[in-house]
């Protein structure tokens, strides 16, 4: 009898100290929906770097959301895009970043590799993640998780005012050595017309680099491609376009070299220049294109061995690893990332979705801006997906520049960078 009390003692105590472990554990797993107990809502902190015109589109997105899901309020803040990355380290580092943020797509290998991002390879679709583009997704995934979806994606094209070209007689540039002979045919220095321009950011720099054979890191071993020939070569060649050919202005303004360019551009001192598609509704405002049709794309000329390539650019969705709410979060970043919201973006703001189902639909497919900078896409090159991408041009452009300025050759210069990269990798 005692023996068969010890026994009902000792199971009566197992089946209480297992009923004690479920309920502890219980207390700290994540809701499985957004409402929390005794069915309040879960507020949702969004923190979002889109501009004046994006924050109109976005505002709408999140206001059907909020109307389809009565349990979930959305907490917004623009955050400038100059101050976001290291709002959001600071942030992270006390534990109150907000549960959602728009990264750059060079920040999220970053935020992943200090800790600061949750994964969600087991909240993403598998028929999700088929539908994104491959070369925006690529910079969400690092040391084999996946760390965010791809809001939109970007890459820099050969834009043209069509109407200099047919009365030049020439067509777009395919390669480099027809982007010469164009720009020649394109310029007039008598009447301040130059056939192309580029920047004095050395993120212009880097199409040029890889048309030649040049590079940047490689992701897998870090190993510096940025000082061999083909970009000594590419660098070489921006520089004979302005010294040796003259088809590039030679006054240098690198404080204001972008407003330079598009102003430039829009009023046909310029024939060609190189920019993404967050320019086009800024020259569609322009005299030279006040027709849209007149604003030719193509992809970037190739190089003498036929490389091509474009910085692929763009944004994230990312959910911070301090989150209390982590599946009501990604609710929120599969709405305002679906294909229809993608659509939005790209009907009301020119901006290229990163789903490929969003250019299936009609009104994406009858925008010529984004249809033509698919193909654009298509041909990109994606920059080092390494925590420390985001922090390469520290070095970069200021050497570029003093390249660019006769200081240094294009080698010295190159050399330079890839000196500062070393230490920037502890290589």
């Amino acid at each position: 009898m005692k023996g068969i009390v010890k026994s009902l003692s000792l199971g009566l105590a197992t089946v209480l100290l297992a009923s004690s472990f479920v309920t502890g554990c219980a207390k700290n797993e994540e809701p499985r929906t957004g409402n929390k107990p005794g069915g309040e809502k879960v507020t949702i902190s969004f923190w979002h770097t889109f501009n004046q015109e994006e924050t109109q589109t976005i505002n709408e997105i999140v206001k059907e959301f909020e109307a389809q899901n009565p349990d979930i309020k959305v907490d917004m803040q623009a955050v400038p895009f100059a101050d976001a990355q290291n709002k959001f380290k600071v942030a992270a580092q006390a534990g109150n970043a907000p549960d959602v943020f728009r990264a750059e797509i060079a920040w999220t290998p970053e935020f992943a590799a200090l800790g600061y991002l949750a994964p969600i390879d087991d909240l993403i679709k598998p028929e999700d993640k088929a539908d994104y583009l491959e070369a925006p997704f690529n910079y969400n995934v690092y040391n084999g998780k996946i760390w965010g979806v791809p809001q939109v994606t970007d890459a820099l094209a050969l834009l043209y005012n069509k109407r200099m070209l047919k009365e030049a007689g020439v067509e777009p540039p395919k390669t480099m050595d027809e982007l010469v002979k164009v720009a020649q045919k394109l310029t007039d220095k008598q009447k301040g017309r130059y056939g192309f321009f580029y920047r004095g950011d050395a993120y212009w720099y880097q199409p040029f680099m890889w048309a030649f054979g040049g590079g940047l890191i490689d992701s897998k071993d870090k190993t510096i491609l940025v000082n061999t020939p083909g970009a000594v070569k590419g660098l070489q060649f921006m520089i004979d376009l302005r010294d040796k050919y003259g088809v590039v202005p030679k006054e240098i303004d690198f404080a204001n070299d972008y407003d330079n360019m598009q102003v430039g551009f829009k009023t046909g001192k310029y024939a060609m220049i190189l920019n993404g598609p967050w320019a086009t509704s800024d020259l569609l405002s322009g005299p030279e294109f006040k027709d849209p049709d007149n604003l030719g794309i193509a992809p970037i000329p190739v190089g003498p061995e036929g490389k091509t390539g474009s910085p692929v650019g763009g944004h994230n969705y990312v959910i911070s690893a301090n989150t209390k709410n982590r599946e009501a979060a990604y609710k929120f970043i599969e709405f305002i990332n679906s294909r229809e919201a993608q659509a939005k973006f790209a009907v009301k703001n020119n901006l290229l979705p990163t789903r490929k189902s969003a250019y299936e639909l009609p009104e994406v497919k009858n925008n010529r801006i984004v249809s033509d900078f698919k193909a654009v896409i298509e041909k990109a090159t994606n920059r080092p997906v390494i925590p420390e991408g985001g922090q390469i041009y520290t070095d970069f452009t200021p050497n570029y520049q003093a390249a660019l300025k006769g200081q240094k050759t294009p080698q010295q210069a190159l050399d330079d960078v890839a000196a500062a990269w070393k230490k920037l990798l502890n290589k």
